[in-house]
């Protein structure tokens, strides 16, 4: 049986422990009980609004975590749970978020900072440094220790709904060059970091949340592409990092010759994923941490109380999410007892978990001050200084995609009359912001022009009507903001029925052009308007540089960090 138990070094990189952290560690392994060591094993999802009756259940059935991810609530009760979460764990606790592109994903009443692929649009890698600065500034305030970021998935299929604006984009050099600014920066203000989703999401077009999905490239391309971005990011002292439900079957069938296809198993049920490469070929020595485990991705492959611990045995070091906590953590107790983690796999799993936290300094609270550089800003300062630097970001970012008809700059002289058309723009698990549609809509008015708006889908039924409009408007702008929503196969336009009443069937009478603030693939839905912007991240830094641009008062600078036409040639016309 292959082993998943490899060497561990708690004074090389990530770690860089020295020798009375390297004792505690040791210490607290042995003073564990099996089921104190199981707890540490589990990274839960912080749900409740009640924290200390939460931690009253936990501990009821004998289960102390080793960390939590926390979902959206306000900055405030962030703050509060979080810090009576330190106070009730007997082991300082690491503490997660989704800081991809800042505070989004877990803080209700707040904006993305930079979507990663607006930061590739830039061309800029500093602009990675200031968004690991912004979302290490958040961290510190509310107490995260450990973000779930950054997403160093390549974007090679534009047809994938879970990668997105939420990469660096298409190119690897680029990839791994701003994952690890970001990875440096945050890492340098003891946050640990945790690049996703290896083997790598991107090529496949299918969610994990809903199916079990592939990376599906050849073995040296592999490594060429993904593997370098990861080597990339373990250099530049990523602690930890995030296997997902993802299978990379010419790595496998390499390890394991003969391997029936129903036998290759997502990375995080491979022990030849992470041991032999994750842990051997690329040298990664830190913790290693699943995807959330009750993805269908997950759950699919093996029954749970097989699949749980089967990753644990294969090498994950602390498994994220649960189907039922209590449940859950039975099962893991069950496999110590039985062997089937072995006592050696379940310490050392133990021992990284636990290394990580020595490494940020968690059991020397006092000395996580010495790194905050936000501490240099009063919240105001910094709050003032953040919002300079979005629109400063979203500027340098804003990317003519065509304008073979020339339509701009607007002018409300020859386009007084306006029609809006509104995709999407509604609030997402991921991104909860917005609308940002009123927004456009006021500065296109405060330009001069005369707005109507209407949204998709629309209530209208008359054909002949939509092929009329250039009577009644001199211009219409598709203002797009569409975005993953999570557990969905697909993104992509969705016009009302019947034959899409709103979908851009004008062009040839009316000028039209498309303004995306999001996903930057719509040309491949809308290919006949003939001009189109992208501004990758939905904020208001984001609408008011794209109205700039409109009017002819800047420049559009930036350059696509993908391909815009999701390889359709009549898109590009």
């Amino acid at each position: 049986m292959r082993s998943t138990i490899s060497s561990l070094d708690l004074t090389a990189r990530p770690f860089h422990l020295a020798p009375a952290d390297c004792a505690w560690v040791e210490d607290t392994v042995s003073s564990l009980s099996t089921e104190e060591k199981v707890g540490q094993l589990l990274c839960l999802y912080l749900r409740t609004d009640d924290v200390p009756l939460w931690w009253t259940e936990l501990a009821g059935h004998g289960i102390f975590p080793g960390g939590v991810l926390v979902l959206p609530r306000s900055s405030a009760q962030a703050t509060r749970d979080v810090a009576e979460l330190q106070r009730l764990s007997p082991i300082p606790m690491l503490v997660a978020a989704n800081l991809e592109s800042g505070s989004v994903n877990f803080l209700l009443d707040t904006e993305a900072f930079a979507h990663p692929m607006q930061i590739a649009a830039t061309g800029d890698v500093r602009d990675a440094v200031t968004l690991a600065r912004h979302c290490a500034r958040i961290a510190h305030q509310v107490g995260i220790n450990w973000a779930f970021a950054p997403v160093i998935d390549i974007a090679m299929n534009p047809g994938n709904p879970i990668t997105n604006t939420r990469t660096f984009g298409e190119d690897p050099d680029t990839v791994a060059l701003l994952g690890a600014a970001y990875i440096r920066e945050l890492e340098s203000q003891l946050i640990a970091t945790s690049p996703k989703h290896f083997p790598g999401d991107g090529v496949d077009d299918r969610d994990q949340h809903l199916v079990t999905t592939n990376n599906d490239l050849d073995a040296p391309r592999w490594r060429a592409t993904f593997g370098a971005a990861y080597r990339t990011a373990i250099e530049a002292g990523a602690r930890t990092i995030m296997a997902a439900h993802i299978r990379q079957p010419a790595l496998t069938r390499e390890l394991l010759p003969g391997i029936a296809p129903e036998h290759i198993q997502p990375a995080t049920l491979a022990p030849e994923l992470l041991g032999d490469v994750l842990r051997g070929e690329l040298g990664f020595n830190g913790m290693i941490v699943s995807d959330n485990s009750a993805m269908t991705g997950f759950t699919a492959v093996r029954p749970r109380d097989v699949g749980f611990p089967a990753a644990v045995a294969a090498g994950v070091d602390m498994m994220l999410g649960s189907v039922t906590v209590n449940g859950d953590f039975q099962i893991l107790l069950r496999a110590v007892h039985s062997g089937v983690i072995s006592p050696d796999r379940l310490d050392d799993a133990v021992r990284r978990v636990l290394a990580t936290k020595a490494s940020l300094g968690l059991h020397r609270p006092a000395s996580r001050s010495e790194v905050r550089r936000a501490a240099d800003f009063t919240p105001h300062e910094a709050e003032l200084r953040d919002a300079e630097l979005r629109d400063d970001i979203a500027r340098r970012s804003i990317t003519l995609v065509k304008d073979t008809q020339r339509l701009l700059p607007l002018d409300p002289s020859r386009h007084r009359r306006a029609l809006v058309i509104v995709l999407g723009d509604e609030p997402t698990f991921y991104d909860p912001s917005g609308p940002f549609a009123p927004q456009f809509v006021e500065g296109l008015e405060a330009r001069g022009l005369q707005v109507d708006v209407s949204r998709v889908p629309s209530n209208g039924s008359d054909i002949p009507a939509a092929e009329r409009l250039h009577e009644t408007y001199d211009v219409c702008l598709y203002f797009a903001n569409v975005r993953h929503i999570g557990n969905s196969n697909s993104i992509r336009i969705a016009w009302t029925p019947w034959q899409g009443l709103d979908a851009p069937r004008h062009v040839a009478s009316l000028p039209t052009a498309l303004v995306s603030i999001a996903d930057p693939y719509l040309l491949q839905d809308v290919p006949m308007i003939r001009t189109a912007i992208n501004a990758y991240t939905p904020t208001p830094s984001s609408v008011e540089a794209v109205l700039a641009v409109l009017f002819g008062e800047a420049e559009p600078v930036g350059r696509s960090p993908v391909d815009p036409f999701a390889g359709r040639w009549d898109a590009a016309l």
